[in-house]
Parts: structure tokens; C-alpha cells; sequence
């Protein structure tokens, strides 16, 4: 049989090297067996095989594919689900180390440790939103999450302060020399412990952190500075409003430019919990981690004592709106980014998000909405969806394995079996 030159070129180079319907699969790692959400649908694939490459996704095939690769690594999940790895859109990394803020705490090792930790807990991701020591972008720069087991983590710096609109360039531009992926302002009295921002001065702050194409993530408290934020270019609501109801003018103010809120609903709580001793000391998925020295110190009568008084009675009383208004924005349709503003003396990494998760839950979110907020929506709205947020193709493949459904409990996600970054398995 004669063959036209183009076919019989190619029909050599099939058979030179392996042959073109028996491709080697050697590179790739296959998660088999497995019920997989990729953080896009609206449901989950049973019976399916999550395949990767170099720690990045390659695709989602069923186990019958007929095409399915032969010759590749494969880890058996036996039946488990999937989802991808959870993000907390608002954290804090390496301020603290237990219940000492001081400069000892302020550590490489410090800040590799409590990222390791919240991977240990299925959290991925942190978006860490200021008041980071220098070493937390030492080891945003220098250290590959993968091979360290630990989540992978993005800096917002010093939280800017500017006393006139005179200092906002050289505050700026001071903060930007460590590169940072956010940058955020506080817009608050402390409950009157200190003058408040004026909208002059933040909004020059805005302007100027735009200019270096960045955006500013702003703490507020109240409703009217909320609406002042977005109305001079504010890019992220940090923390719910908690004086007063939510409004029509704040809704549409934010779905008319797509703003995103993180609520961070254990940052209340942990104002006042500690008061006396919380029921969570005694949950097995708490204490798996949790370090006794810290839990002893926070049932000292000295140490609760610290949570009581002004501050306390404020936002326990504030608790109950903020839980309202996250709901009657994620009613409207404004994108809710699952954030607890862990990190802080207290705030425990890795468990307040799961504690977070279930908060938005109780309020009447259901699971697969707060799936959404602490995955596909935190990497969205925190501009980091390009390689996470959800197991498509060319992203990172970073997920949580877990025994029950989270579809139809949140709490499921607590029967967490492995998690993986970058296709790497955590040791937990």
C-alpha cells in the first residue's frame, strides 16, 4: 500500500516512539475513586478521578472513561469527597504565637508553623490582611507550600494610618516596598479609643494604593463608613456592619461594582467568649491541635476577665446584627467571602474557619452557599482565582479530601481524612 509522505512521516514517528494510540501517562498523578466538586458546578461527580500534573490540575474524568490514563501514578481515595481547598479571604499571619504578641513571636518559624496549621485543618489559603511581620513575606517569597505542607499565603503589610493627606504618598509608598498583594486601611474609633479616619484621608489612601495597582481592603464597624468607603473607590467590606441594619443604597453600592464582604463573625465572638470556659474546649476536632498551655492560660480568672467589660458587651450585643446583615447581603445577591480575622491572640487559625463556616450556616446560609464563600467567592473577590478557588484546569491543585458530604452538612468538612497542595499530601 502506498501512503502520501505526510501520513507515512507521522505514521513513524508513532511507531519510533511509543505509538500514537499508547501515550505514556508516566507525569501525571491520578486521585481515584473519588465523589469531586470542582468549586464551579452546582453538584458534585460521583465515581470520578481527579487528574493532575506538576501540582496542577489537568481535568476531572469519570472512572469509566474510556480514554482513562494508563500508566500513571494513582492514589485510591476509596469513595471519599473532594472539594477544593478551602481560602480564608481574612486572616492574620505571624503576629502572634499563642496568647504573646511580643517581638519573640514575630518569627520565620512562627509563620511557617501557623501556616502549616490551618493546611492541617483543610485551609489552603490565607489571605492575610495586615499588621504581618517582616518574616511573613520571607516566607511568602522563599518558601514553596508545597513541599512544606503549609497554605499558601498573601500579604497586605502594616494597615496604613496617615494623620493628613500630606503623609498618604510617602505611607503608601513605604508600605509597597515589601510588595504586597492587598493593602488596608482602618476606618473605626476603637469604641472612641482613638480618632477616626476621615474620608479625606482615606479616600487619598484609596487613590493612592490604586496608582500602584493595588486594592484596599477597609475595617470598618458601621454602616455610613461602609457606604463612605465605596463611594470613594474602596475595593473589600472587612467585617459586617454592626450598628445598624443594611440598606438599599449599601447593596446597590456594592453590586454595582462587584464588592465583596468577608463578615469574620468568629472576630465577634472572640471579644467575649473566653469570659468563661467555651464549650469548643472540648470538641476532639479543636483539640487535635490546639495547644494546652494556650488553653490553660484562657481559664485563668485573670486572663477572662480580659473579656469582659465595654468592648465585650458591644460585640455581643453587635453579634446578632452583623449575622443579620451578612445574610440580607448574600440574600441580594452581593458575594460573601468566607474571612474570620484569625490570627490574633486567641483566634485560633484552622478551626475559627471551620467555627466560621458553621456560624454562616446556622444563620441560614446553606452549605453549598458557604462551600462557595470559602472557595470559588474567596478567591474571586481577593483576585487570586487565576490558580485557585476551584479544581479547573491549569490551576493549582490544592483540595481537601473528606469522608461525609459537605453538600449537605458544613460540618462534614470536619471529617477531613488528607489534604493535598499542589498535589502534595499534608502530614497532619
Amino acid at each position: 500500500m502506498h501512503f502520501p509522505k505526510p501520513i507515512l512521516f507521522l505514521t513513524l514517528i508513532c511507531f519510533v516512539f511509543i505509538s500514537c494510540g499508547d501515550e505514556s501517562h508516566e507525569d501525571l498523578m491520578i486521585f481515584t475513586n473519588a465523589t469531586i466538586w470542582n468549586g464551579s458546578d452546582q453538584s458534585m461527580q460521583e465515581n470520578a478521578a481527579l487528574v493532575t500534573r506538576d501540582g496542577r490540575v489537568v481535568s476531572i474524568l469519570d472512572m469509566n472513561d474510556p480514554d482513562f490514563p494508563e500508566g500513571a501514578q494513582t492514589q485510591d481515595l476509596n469513595g471519599a469527597f473532594v472539594i477544593p481547598g478551602l481560602i480564608n479571604a481574612h486572616g492574620h499571619i505571624g503576629m502572634a504565637r499563642g496568647l504573646d504578641t511580643s517581638a519573640q513571636a514575630h518569627t520565620t518559624d512562627n509563620v511557617i508553623r501557623q501556616l502549616r496549621l490551618s493546611a492541617a485543618y483543610g485551609i489552603t489559603t490565607v489571605v492575610s490582611l495586615g499588621d504581618e511581620p517582616p518574616h511573613a513575606f520571607l516566607v511568602r517569597d522563599g518558601v514553596n507550600p508545597a513541599e512544606r505542607g503549609m497554605a499558601r499565603v498573601f500579604l497586605a503589610g502594616d494597615v496604613l494610618y496617615a494623620d493628613s493627606v500630606d503623609e498618604v504618598v510617602e505611607e503608601v509608598s513605604r508600605n509597597h516596598e515589601f510588595r504586597p498583594d492587598w493593602m488596608k486601611i482602618r476606618v473605626d474609633d476603637g469604641l472612641g479609643q482613638r480618632e477616626k479616619m476621615s474620608p479625606e484621608i482615606y479616600s487619598a489612601i484609596i487613590d493612592e494604593v490604586h496608582s500602584h495597582n493595588l486594592q484596599l481592603a477597609a475595617h470598618i464597624v458601621t454602616l455610613e463608613d461602609a457606604k463612605g468607603i465605596l463611594q470613594n473607590g474602596g475595593d473589600l467590606i472587612a467585617h459586617s456592619v454592626r450598628d445598624e441594619p443594611v440598606d438599599r443604597e449599601l447593596i446597590d453600592l456594592m453590586l454595582d461594582r462587584d464588592i465583596c464582604i468577608t463578615p469574620t463573625l468568629t472576630r465577634e465572638l472572640s471579644v467575649f467568649v473566653y469570659a468563661e470556659r467555651p464549650g469548643f474546649f472540648d470538641d476532639p476536632f479543636f483539640l487535635e491541635y490546639a495547644d494546652p498551655e494556650v488553653l490553660e492560660q484562657l481559664q485563668r480568672p485573670e486572663v477572662q476577665a480580659v473579656f469582659t467589660g465595654n468592648a465585650a458587651d458591644y460585640f455581643r450585643n453587635a453579634l446578632p446584627l452583623a449575622i443579620e446583615n451578612m445574610i440580607a447581603l448574600n440574600n441580594a445577591g452581593v458575594r460573601v467571602a468566607m474571612g474570620t480575622d484569625s490570627g490574633p491572640p486567641a483566634r485560633f487559625q484552622g478551626y475559627f474557619e471551620h467555627m466560621e463556616m458553621q456560624m454562616m450556616q446556622d444563620a441560614g446560609m446553606s452549605a453549598a452557599e458557604v462551600l462557595r464563600s470559602a472557595t470559588r467567592y474567596a478567591a474571586e473577590c481577593m483576585g487570586i482565582d487565576d490558580e485557585l478557588g476551584t479544581l479547573e484546569e491549569g490551576k493549582w491543585a490544592d483540595f481537601v479530601v473528606v469522608e461525609e458530604n459537605p453538600f449537605e452538612d458544613i460540618t462534614n468538612l470536619r471529617s477531613i481524612t488528607d489534604v493535598y497542595i499542589g498535589a502534595k499530601r499534608v502530614v497532619r
